[in-house]
């Protein structure tokens, strides 16, 4: 059981790291402020750490998680559409504080739900939601 438990906390943050990066690919093409673009840049860096630790923790237990293409393809049309008549700074960090703020609530659930996983797992999503809310505070001033 804690096995299991552990495995699903480490996909959540694995897949809750692969969306932003995701995210942020999708929405540099439409940044033209150079401080926002590189905030967007060092988030993404942060975000493949953690996707990496996390594939590390799954493979130690011989699984590879797989990327959905179905995710993939709903997150690039739903920014797609979301950008599609704004594209300003602040609009897009409000996406970007959106989907910050999603991530967190997906971990909360998945740990909630999970008591039992290992202090890897737990310790790994309890970073990456202080990270989520560090970004949600520097992504706020671009907002004005």
């Amino acid at each position: 059981m804690k096995k299991y438990e552990e495995i699903c906390v480490l996909k959540e943050t694995k897949k809750n790291a692969e969306m932003a990066i995701k995210a942020i690919d999708t929405l540099m093409q439409k940044v033209y402020n150079q401080e926002f673009a590189y905030e967007l840049t060092s988030q993404k860096k942060r975000f493949q750490e953690f996707e990496r630790k996390a594939e590390a923790g799954l493979w130690e237990y011989g699984i590879t998680a797989k990327k959905s293409p179905w995710e993939e393809a709903m997150l690039w049309s739903g920014i797609q559409m979301n950008t599609l008549w704004n594209i300003s700074t602040p609009h897009v960090a409000d996406m970007m504080i959106q989907g910050n703020t999603r991530g967190i609530a997906d971990l909360m659930k998945v740990r909630h739900n999970n008591k039992n996983a290992g202090s890897f797992a737990n310790e790994m999503a309890e970073e990456l939601m202080d990270f989520e809310e560090e970004n949600i505070e520097r992504l706020k001033g671009f907002c004005r």
